[in-house]
C-alpha cells in the first residue's frame, strides 16, 4: 500500500496538466474577482474570509483535479499491467488504497498550496495571524473531505465507462449537485451530500455570507437538508466519507470480477 502511494504520489506531482489546470482555474478566478480578492486581503474579519475563499476554491478546484484523476485506476489495465500486479504478493485491495491515498494527496499538494498561499498573503497584508488558523480547520473539514470524496469516484466509476465521458459527466454533476440553487431545480445542494462543506462551513466554522446548508423553501429533496447544526456538520462529513468508501468498495469488487 505504502509503495503505491508513493507511486502515486509522485507520478501526480510531475504531471504537468495537474499544475497548468489548476493554473488556468485560479488565474480565471483571480481575474474575474480581482476586486473581490484585493478587498478580501484587507478584511479584518479572518474568519469570513478564509472561509469564503474555501468555498470558492471548492467549487471551482474539484472540476480540475477530479477529471485529472479519472484515468489513474484503468490506466493499469490500458497499459496491461494489471495482471503483473495481481501476480505479486500485495493484495489488490492493498494496492487499491495505496493508490487512492497517492493520488488524493497529489490532488491536495496544490489545493492546499493555492489556499494557504492565499492565507499567507492574507495575515501579512492585513495582520490577522488568526487567518492562518482559520485556514487549516477550513481544509479540515472542508477541503480535505471533498478531495477524499472525489478522489474515490474518480477512481471507482470509470471503471464502468470510458474515463472521457466520466469527465463530462463528473463537470456537470459538480455544478449541478453544488452551485445551482435548490429552489431553482431538483439538486443535491445545499443538503448532506454535496461535498463542498456547506454544513461544516456553516454549523462549524460560522459561515454566513449566503446560504450553502439547510433546507429551501418550496426546493425538493429537502428531507436531504437539515438545519445546520455541529450535529449534522459532522454527519454530512462522515456521509461523504461512508459514500467514498462504498465507491471504493465497489471499484474492488469490478476489478476482483473483471480479473477472474
Amino acid at each position: 500500500m505504502i509503495p503505491t502511494a508513493r507511486y502515486e504520489l509522485r507520478m501526480m506531482l510531475r504531471k504537468r496538466s495537474m499544475w497548468i489546470s489548476m493554473a488556468i482555474i485560479v488565474g480565471l478566478l483571480s481575474l474575474t474577482a480581482f476586486r473581490q480578492i484585493s478587498d478580501a486581503v484587507r478584511d479584518n474579519d479572518a474568519r469570513g474570509v478564509m472561509t469564503t475563499v474555501a468555498l470558492l476554491v471548492n467549487i471551482f478546484l474539484p472540476v480540475g483535479y477530479g477529471s485529472l484523476l479519472a484515468d489513474r485506476l484503468v490506466r493499469d489495465q490500458l497499459l496491461g499491467v494489471a495482471p503483473i500486479l495481481d501476480a505479486t504478493g500485495g493484495s489488490a485491495l492493498a494496492r487499491l488504497f495505496g493508490k487512492y491515498l497517492g493520488v488524493c494527496a497529489a490532488a491536495a499538494v496544490p489545493l492546499a498550496t493555492v489556499y494557504f498561499g492565499f492565507a499567507v498573503v492574507y495575515t501579512v497584508v492585513s495582520g490577522r495571524p488568526a487567518g492562518l488558523a482559520w485556514a487549516l480547520a477550513a481544509f479540515a473539514v472542508v477541503l480535505l473531505p471533498a478531495v477524499l470524496f472525489v478522489g474515490a469516484f474518480a477512481l471507482a466509476v470509470p471503471l464502468i465507462m470510458p474515463a472521457s465521458l466520466f469527465r463530462v459527466l463528473f463537470v456537470g454533476y459538480w455544478f449541478w449537485g453544488n452551485a445551482i440553487t435548490p429552489a431553482t431545480m431538483p439538486t443535491l445542494a445545499n443538503s448532506l451530500v454535496s461535498p463542498i462543506g456547506g454544513y461544516p462551513l456553516s454549523a462549524l466554522l460560522g459561515y454566513r455570507d449566503t446560504v450553502s446548508a439547510g433546507p429551501t423553501p418550496g426546493a425538493s429533496l429537502n428531507f436531504l437538508r437539515p438545519q445546520p447544526t455541529p450535529a449534522t456538520a459532522w454527519l454530512s462529513i462522515a456521509v461523504l466519507f461512508a459514500l467514498a468508501a462504498l465507491a471504493l468498495y465497489a471499484a474492488h469488487a469490478i476489478r476482483a470480477r473483471t480479473t477472474r
